[in-house]
């Protein structure tokens, strides 16, 4: 089973990937990275909102749906194997707060909007959402956790194969300097 951190790593992967094929499908010359600013002007309202829009659209916010329910299963866990006399009480705590800690899940929405109002213009969050409330882009949404379940897998074989030859080639060249691994 993948780690949550290796999880998160091959989301941003495959994010950053779709967000370079829609730009290569809605420009002709991607924008340049903005240079960093001390101070940046607070973003419109329209920006914001299409930014947020954006994150919903796009399948980000189902990205961070589990993180709630995993924080809380972690908890439960955590307490109930060292404090196993109040594993009943705590799980009815949590259940009866569950609504309340879900909700929470709203606030990474507000802070992935952010993110991109800082690096994509009001324009650019629009034209990605038409992407992604068009049909091929509603499309590339619900294949996401099919890619996810798929590419996961894979990119852990290549990473621990990667990790191994690497580690190797290191050898060798550190050999060469004397030096034993």
């Amino acid at each position: 089973m993948m780690s949550m951190s290796f999880r998160s790593a091959v989301l941003a992967v495959l994010l950053l990937g779709s967000t370079s094929a829609l730009h290569a499908q809605t420009a002709q010359k991607p924008a340049p990275a903005p240079a960093p600013q001390a101070a940046q002007p607070a973003p419109s309202a329209s920006h914001l909102q299409a930014a947020r829009e954006l994150v919903v659209a796009s399948g980000l916010q189902r990205a961070f749906a589990n993180v709630i329910p995993d924080i809380m299963l972690q908890l439960y866990r955590n307490f109930s194997v060292t404090r196993p006399e109040i594993a009943k009480d705590l799980k009815a705590t949590l259940d009866a707060q569950q609504n309340e800690f879900i909700g929470w899940g709203q606030e990474i929405v507000e802070v992935a909007a952010r993110v991109y109002v800082a690096v994509m213009s009001e324009q650019e969050c629009k034209d990605s959402l038409a992407f992604f409330n068009s049909a091929v882009g509603k499309k590339y949404v619900e294949v996401q956790p099919t890619i996810f379940a798929n590419v996961g897998p894979v990119v852990e074989q290549w990473s621990t194969s990667i990790s191994a030859r690497m580690l190797e080639r290191v050898r060798v060249e550190m050999k060469k300097k004397g030096h034993e691994m």
